[in-house]
């Protein structure tokens, strides 16, 4: 019984998936256990992509809080897939660097994640990725603190 468990979940995942991109994982869990990728996929692996400045014109104003900063940068990232022929639903794996918030002290995680929601498991893209998410101690610019590298494949 708990193979024929196991087996009718690995099926619902190659399901939802074609045969060059299998994602696994729970349904409707916010990240991926593994995603399995086929001979035939292309890949398009992404950079390091920071948040914009909240104004170009008042660098003073900064770059926001952790959530915004996700919000911009995965904005970035879109754009980058997009211009490549590629969308959000094709991205499979994700590292995001996160530095200490100055206000509390420490790495802003349900920031990063409320602005991860905005872009995965919604209607627009009902897809989610394997994703990596570290602490660590500073990025290129002060007052940054994310940071996010993608690859995405079809």
């Amino acid at each position: 019984m708990l193979a024929a468990a196991a087996s009718s979940a690995i099926a619902q995942d190659a399901a939802a998936s074609d045969e060059n991109v299998v994602r696994n994982g729970r349904p409707g869990a916010l990240l991926l256990e593994s995603v399995e990728v086929g001979p035939a996929a292309r890949y398009l692996y992404i950079g390091g992509h920071a948040a914009a400045l909240l104004d170009p014109a008042d660098p003073d104003k900064g770059y926001g809080d952790t959530k915004t900063q996700t919000l911009s940068t995965l904005g970035k990232i879109k754009t980058v897939l997009e211009r490549r022929g590629y969308a959000m639903s094709d991205l499979i794996k994700l590292t995001i660097f996160v530095v200490a918030d100055p206000a509390t002290g420490r790495a802003d995680y349900a920031g990063v994640n409320a602005a991860y929601r905005e872009f995965f498991l919604n209607e627009a893209n009902a897809n989610t990725v394997v994703r990596t998410a570290l602490e660590i101690k500073a990025i290129q610019a002060p007052g940054l603190l994310v940071e996010i590298e993608g690859v995405a494949a079809r």
